[in-house]
């Protein structure tokens, strides 16, 4: 496996200084965001000068695109609004690609109109699936266009919110270049008295094959500070999953206060090692 990060995590007057702090910290791969460079994540587009300086600031450094953030609501009610982000969804796979990336990172969406995170009750509805559904088909025609995947993530608050609707999608299209960001902390309930290691172990085998990058979040409660609560995810089951179905793809940390990623690297390294998995 290939330990990563999210770029948005640090802040720096200037985005290259993030990129120094991340190299500073022995990180090659990177969830890559073109918001602090351009001021949106999906902008309309992005000038060849601007391209050329980010390879060569990535390359200066080392460091590899390992996902890129193309995620914009793709259920959203307002089709005037899915028309004009798959429009910029054009330009997202575009930079991509000329950057050395190979996997754009996708949002399923809600029927919430003004937070694509947000859960709404019609997401269970025909409707909600057929909008996603269609909106994901014309996605895929820029995945091929540019020769990119585009990888999902099962999101409780998402149209597809299990590992089961989220093999339902991967049999709807049977595409090569859709695939799956497993996020463990998505997937799994805050309470109750269900196994979550059970739960985990359903969902990469049900999806282990489609998935090409998988989220490292909530790692400081997790891994450092269990008396807040019972742990929610087990990473020691969890990275050894990944492991037994072969998984190499990037473990990306996410969600984290930039003090805590030392240690949060330092203890995803030290449960790789105990159980024999290398993490580079």
């Amino acid at each position: 496996m290939k330990l990563g990060i999210f770029m948005k995590i640090f802040t720096r007057p200037r985005w290259q200084q993030s990129l120094d702090v991340i190299t500073d910290m022995g990180i090659q791969w990177i969830h890559f965001t073109l918001q602090p460079i351009v001021g949106e994540a999906l902008p309309h587009e992005v000038d060849a000068r601007t391209v050329d300086q980010i390879r060569r600031e990535l390359t200066a450094r080392g460091l590899k695109i390992a996902t890129f953030s193309g995620t914009f609501n793709m259920a959203h009610p307002d089709e005037g609004y899915r028309r004009e982000y798959l429009a910029r969804f054009s330009t997202v796979c575009s930079v991509c690609r000329d950057l050395g990336g190979a996997i754009v990172a996708v949002c399923t969406g809600t029927r919430d109109p003004l937070d694509m995170w947000r859960w709404h009750p019609e997401n269970q509805t025909p409707q909600a699936w057929e909008d996603m559904s269609r909106t994901m088909e014309e996605a895929l025609t820029l995945a091929d266009r540019y020769q990119v995947i585009l990888a999902f993530e099962p999101e409780a608050n998402n149209v597809v919110d299990s590992p089961q609707k989220a093999q339902r999608l991967l049999e709807e299209f049977q595409h090569p270049r859709l695939r799956v960001i497993l996020d463990p902390v998505n997937i799994l309930p805050e309470a109750g008295s269900i196994d979550r290691n059970q739960i985990l172990e359903q969902a990469v085998r049900l999806l282990g094959p489609s998935i090409v990058a998988a989220h490292a979040k909530d790692v400081v409660r997790t891994g450092m500070a269990a008396e807040f609560g019972e742990p929610l995810v087990d990473y020691s089951c969890y990275l050894q999953l990944l492991s037994d179905h072969g998984f190499d793809g990037a473990l990306l940390i996410h969600s984290v206060a930039e003090h805590d990623v030392p240690q949060v690297i330092a203890f995803l390294r030290n449960t790789a090692g105990k159980s024999k998995i290398n993490l580079d």
